[in-house]
């Protein structure tokens, strides 16, 4: 199991001293200047995709939407989550991990 500590990302300035940070090529969040995790993105091939993960971790988050990729431009679609626990965030890279 590996902890957001471990994890190689990459930094992208969005201004301000908001960041975009790529965890994974289908995971990112947005911080605030101070580092604190404002919004999460978790990417899909399709909408069902999409939605189906929505509905499975709707109780885990304060609010979530699925929309049209803007953050992760490798998938077509994206799950937009604020307060997203980091739990789940690692539960994911996990399962993306060999």
């Amino acid at each position: 199991m590996i902890s957001l500590a471990q994890i190689n990302y990459q930094k992208i300035p969005l201004g301000d001293g908001w960041n975009l940070n790529v965890l994974s090529k289908s995971i990112a969040t947005i911080t605030d200047p101070k580092g604190k995790r404002k919004t999460s993105y978790f990417g899909f091939d399709t909408k069902e995709k999409a939605l189906e993960f929505m509905a499975q971790h709707r109780s885990q988050v304060s609010a979530a939407i699925v929309r049209e990729s803007q953050r992760l431009s490798q998938y077509a679609w994206e799950c937009k989550i604020w307060q997203c626990p980091t739990e789940l965030i690692l539960s994911q890279l996990n399962q993306q991990s060999p």
